[in-house]
């Protein structure tokens, strides 16, 4: 049986004040509340319930100045996901992944990105935490976004996905084929950052 890291949905919701977007949380105030209020269950309990939200690091994958677009095909296990666009690169957290929640958050990472892609990071900065409530798959999950400058080496699993790097104008003409996390990553993208 999976267990899998969650933290209760009140957290959540005070953190972001039950709005649905990208927020710049400071990253301590977040490792701190991980560490203090994160716990692991089984996750065919955490897939149905909205009291709790399973902690799910999201990675964006940037190569000079194109980002890494993948399509999920049926051979994915998320049937929920199939032929949907993602931004990001990322899973659950397992209980295996580390001694403590944030140890585990931060391993699982490591573990998910190397499941998948076959890259070098040159460079992982954290952007926020990721909230979206607009579906049943999204209100029993919560992202933290990172963005990786990466020498893109292929996919681990070329099987479970297509993929392109793309800049944002053209992610932006697919945005209709996107899972629900991409469109709010690409918009939080699109705003201009500060210097």
């Amino acid at each position: 049986m999976e267990r899998v890291l969650v933290i209760p949905t009140k957290i959540v919701d005070d953190l972001v004040n039950g709005n649905d977007g990208i927020f710049p949380i400071e990253l301590e105030k977040l490792r701190d509340l991980i560490e203090k209020s994160a716990f692991f269950i089984d996750r065919d309990v955490a897939e149905s319930d909205e009291t709790l939200r399973q902690l799910i690091p999201y990675v964006l994958m940037r190569q000079q100045g194109k980002f890494l677009l993948l399509r999920r095909t049926k051979k994915q296990q998320e049937r929920r996901l199939h032929g949907k666009l993602s931004l990001g690169v990322g899973g659950h957290i397992n209980s295996g992944d580390g001694e403590t929640p944030w140890q585990a958050l931060l391993k699982g990472m490591e573990r998910e990105i190397r499941e998948e892609v076959n890259v070098e990071v040159v460079q992982l900065s954290y952007v926020g935490l990721l909230n979206d409530t607009s579906s049943p798959v999204s209100r029993v999950h919560v992202g933290l976004v990172y963005l990786a400058e990466v020498k893109f080496l292929g996919l681990n699993e070329p099987d479970m996905f297509d993929f392109w790097f793309m800049d944002l104008k053209e992610i932006e003409r697919r945005r209709e084929e996107l899972e629900g996390w991409s469109k709010l990553a690409l918009d939080f993208l699109k705003r201009p950052m500060p210097n």
